[in-house]
């Protein structure tokens, strides 16, 4: 590919000739004889006796001379400055394309005027009359430092073509023979690049002290003003334009950009330091005009068959998925073909020079006479896509939609993988799959219960009985009020307390060993030897108090 890019930009509508007109024509000469104009970074310096003010992209030459300036003198000494025959660059800008035509309402927005750095608002446009304006500038003290600049509301759309002798003419202002231009003989521009008038304007007068050239009024289309751009050495300053170094890179020069028809604009450029190129076309893809360059191959020599294998997927990027792959390339005495892993190539002659009939010849070119010119051959690609795939955006081949076999486009499958099935063009998930996260079908788990089953832990207690007359030295003695108060309490209460307690503790050990013997037999003997939690019980009975 080549990388530095214009040199020259250029409006012109399609036809069979280039052609730049001269100068604008002197309005009043007897006027333009005390006028002088000095070219500076900052614009065109016009000076009249009366003021000297700078302009900035209203033109050059003729177009700032017959700028009319005159004085309205106030009563407070201060003056009102009238000046006519502006050009109108935002009349019909690009408005072939937007479907939008700027207004004389909105000059005003577009006009800057600053004295000595300082903005100036107090101004208006006084008339509008064939794409010039005036203005009226009010209550200045002095013409000094006065600067008036000219901006643009939308950026320039400009279509690229390269003059094949591969020297820029010395002289722009004549016809040429379209066969000399490219691609496919001025019908179809390399590219469409977007150009910002203001940044540019500011950049190539200020580092090159090149400006707008404003030329004469076309109706064609609508109105607007034709103007052009013209120097030797604008390329090195205007080298952000990347979708020309998709195309030419480095080797590209452009020498002039200019506007004519009221479409795009048009620049015209050389390559440098190349005498060889391959216009690569791209057939079989309705997204793409057949007439359009997808690439192009540049060389100091013409290119051997192996040479051109390596230069093709290099540079042709817009039909080569991965360089790195490598292709399994045939050819024969029609064509060249490539096969990928997913896709294949097809390459054939088109309308000049040829490709190599074996592996041993090179690639032929039309030469021009011109010692400097290129030699020129034009070549075809179509592609065919594997299962899976499908010629996409630029005409290369891209991946057809997820749990798609086989598609048309990237919404329309034909026929789905295992797993999905086609409804409407769509291919869904089947009963029993479902999406992961990458959207493709996959088998939809079996959900399981687990049941956790808690351990039990028995435990046995063993009531022990201890009589009291076991204990009957340990019992402390009661007092003499207890004693009566023993001796109140009846005999039948003592004995329905004392059959109360043997009952509950003789329910609480039933009621265990039973629970113990119904939940699991089998166990009996473990559980037999358990801890076993001892509870006393203390029998006191009626008599034993007395004995005491």
């Amino acid at each position: 590919m080549f990388k530095n890019i214009l040199k020259f930009f250029a409006l012109l509508s399609v036809s069979s000739v280039c052609f730049v007109n001269a100068d604008s024509p002197l309005i009043n000469e007897k006027a333009a004889k005390n006028v002088s104009l000095e070219y500076t970074k900052d614009g065109v310096l016009r000076k009249e006796d009366q003021c000297f003010i700078n302009f900035a992209n209203f033109g050059i030459k003729n177009d700032i001379i017959n700028i009319s300036v005159k004085k309205e003198n106030n009563n407070d000494g201060s003056f009102n400055l009238r000046i006519g025959e502006l050009k109108n660059g935002n009349e019909g800008l690009n408005n072939y394309k937007t479907g939008y035509r700027f207004t004389d309402d909105e000059i005003k927005d577009y006009v800057k005027i600053k004295q000595n750095n300082v903005e100036i608002n107090d101004f208006s446009i006084a008339s509008v009359v064939d794409g010039k304006f005036s203005l009226l500038i009010k209550n200045l003290k002095s013409c000094d430092g006065l600067s008036i600049k000219q901006a643009y509301k939308t950026e320039a759309l400009m279509a690229t073509y390269l003059y094949y002798s591969n020297v820029s003419p010395l002289d722009i202002n004549h016809a040429f023979d379209i066969a000399e231009f490219g691609p496919s003989s001025n019908n179809v521009p390399y590219d469409i690049i977007h150009w910002d008038m203001n940044t540019g304007l500011d950049r190539v007068r200020e580092q090159c002290r090149i400006y707008i050239d404003y030329n004469r009024r076309e109706q064609t289309g609508g109105n607007h003003w034709i103007w052009y751009l013209s120097t030797d050495n604008i390329n090195e300053f205007l080298n952000f334009y990347e979708q020309m170094d998709e195309l030419f890179g480095e080797y590209y020069e452009g020498y002039v950009i200019k506007r004519e028809g009221s479409e795009n604009g048009h620049m015209d450029g050389i390559l440098v330091n190349q005498k060889y190129l391959i216009e690569i076309y791209q057939d079989g893809c309705s997204e793409q005009n057949k007439d359009q360059v997808i690439c192009t191959i540049s060389s100091n020599k013409k290119l051997s068959y192996e040479e051109f294998q390596k230069e093709f997927v290099n540079n042709c990027l817009d039909v080569i998925v991965d360089k790195k792959e490598k292709a399994e390339w045939s050819v024969n005495a029609n064509n060249i073909t490539a096969k990928f892993s997913q896709y294949s190539i097809n390459i054939e002659n088109y309308n000049r020079g040829s490709l190599p009939k074996c592996e041993t010849e090179s690639v032929s070119y039309k030469e021009f006479k011109a010692a400097e010119s290129s030699g020129i051959a034009r070549f075809t690609v179509n592609m065919s896509c594997g299962e899976g795939t499908f010629i996409g955006d630029k005409c290369r081949c891209s991946a057809c939609p997820v749990n798609c076999a086989s598609c048309i486009d990237g919404n329309t499958c034909t026929k789905c993988k295992e797993g999905s099935t086609l409804i409407n063009g769509k291919c869904v998930c089947s009963k029993g799959f479902i999406s992961n996260e990458e959207g493709v079908c996959v088998i939809e788990p079996i959900a399981t219960t687990t049941t956790i089953i808690e351990p039990t832990t028995i435990i046995e207690e063993e009531v022990t009985e201890v009589k009291d007359e076991e204990i009957t030295k340990e019992e402390p003695s009661l007092s003499s009020d207890e004693e009566e108060a023993e001796e109140i309490t009846s005999v039948e209460e003592v004995e329905e307390i004392d059959s109360a307690d043997e009952n509950v503790n003789e329910d609480i050990i039933e009621d265990e060993k039973s629970t113990v013997l119904d939940e699991n037999d089998e166990i009996k003997e473990e559980i037999n030897s358990t801890t076993i939690r001892h509870i006393t019980k203390t029998i006191t009975s009626y008599c034993s108090y007395l004995l005491l």
